[in-house]
């Protein structure tokens, strides 16, 4: 018997134009809607309405006198912990100090990102006198090398003594992006905060998985997720009593003015500067929001 004729494959343009599809794409725009309207509304809240309750914003943030941000790289407190900074440096009894442990050197370009790091600082409400990068021989830029914790260890105690610091704010142990050089930070200043009965009162920021880094506010409602309870007693019965203490975790949002005080500041790392990190300035989450844990400390 002679074959029956196969039936033609439907062209790409019939699919588009056909009803079914249409109303599938009216369907996910319309979700999709839904979901950034939600993710907009959260940031305005946590950015403006309940931004300075002590159950999202740690008391111990909002008392400090002296603020230490402890990075790896000049860009670091730019492309990371930009919220955080401006958050907390926006109390004006609070002054901000930052550590960079490197230079960044990796390409030969150190003394003029060092240069750069001066800008960004100003622009953060970092006085210029607070704002270091260090070039030691056993802390230089590289993605290759384990930086020795006794010596970040010893570098950050030194600028805590020297600045009189009470609150230290930190990568994690995924040091955001997972460079080798930000996660022996992360360690072997989380090492110091959790032993030394005399170190300052420490916050990790979050790493997430790749996709959740760079998904502009629609990481947002998940990242609030563990903080559900608290945002919804910070709206129904706000605490302006800093004293209070309400656990480890803290969720900052950056303002739209903030916002575009971080993009300012980027600009001044000019030698960084290409189109990715265009792109990564308004997809990565880490501009739009930080959420925070507290370094328990050890019993002795």
């Amino acid at each position: 018997m002679p074959s029956q004729p196969r039936a033609p494959r439907p062209r790409l343009a019939d699919v588009v134009r056909s009803k079914a599809f249409r109303r599938a794409a009216k369907i996910f725009v319309r979700i999709l809607t839904i979901i950034l309207t939600v993710c907009i509304i959260l940031q305005i809240l946590l950015g403006y309405v309940i931004a300075k309750d002590p159950r999202l914003f740690p008391a111990a943030l909002q008392r400090s006198k002296n603020l230490l941000i402890v990075t790896a790289h000049p860009d670091d407190e730019t492309l990371f912990f930009a919220p955080s900074i401006l958050r907390v440096l926006d109390n004006r009894k609070t002054t901000g100090g930052l550590l960079v442990l490197s230079n960044g050197n990796n390409y030969g370009l150190g003394d003029v990102r060092k240069v750069e790091l001066k800008g960004a600082c100003g622009i953060l409400s970092i006085d210029d006198d607070r704002c270091e990068a260090l070039n030691r021989p056993e802390l230089q830029d590289n993605p290759k090398k384990w930086w020795d914790e006794h010596e970040i260890i010893a570098a950050v105690k030194e600028y805590v003594e020297k600045w009189e610091v009470d609150a230290i704010i930190t990568f994690d142990h995924g040091g955001i992006s997972g460079h080798i050089n930000h996660r022996a930070v992360s360690r072997a200043v989380k090492k110091y905060a959790s032993t030394d009965a005399k170190a300052p009162v420490t916050y990790l920021l979050s790493s997430v998985t790749f996709l959740r880094k760079y998904t502009f506010l629609f990481d947002l409602p998940l990242t609030s997720l563990p903080f559900t309870w608290r945002i919804i007693g910070a709206l129904l019965s706000p605490i302006k009593d800093t004293e209070q203490d309400f656990g480890g975790k803290a969720l900052i949002a950056n303002t739209w003015p903030s916002y575009l005080k971080t993009r300012e500041a980027f600009r001044s790392h000019d030698s960084q500067y290409s189109w990715d990190r265009s792109l990564y300035l308004i997809l990565s989450r880490q501009v739009w929001f930080n959420d925070l844990v507290r370094v328990e400390r050890q019993p002795q």
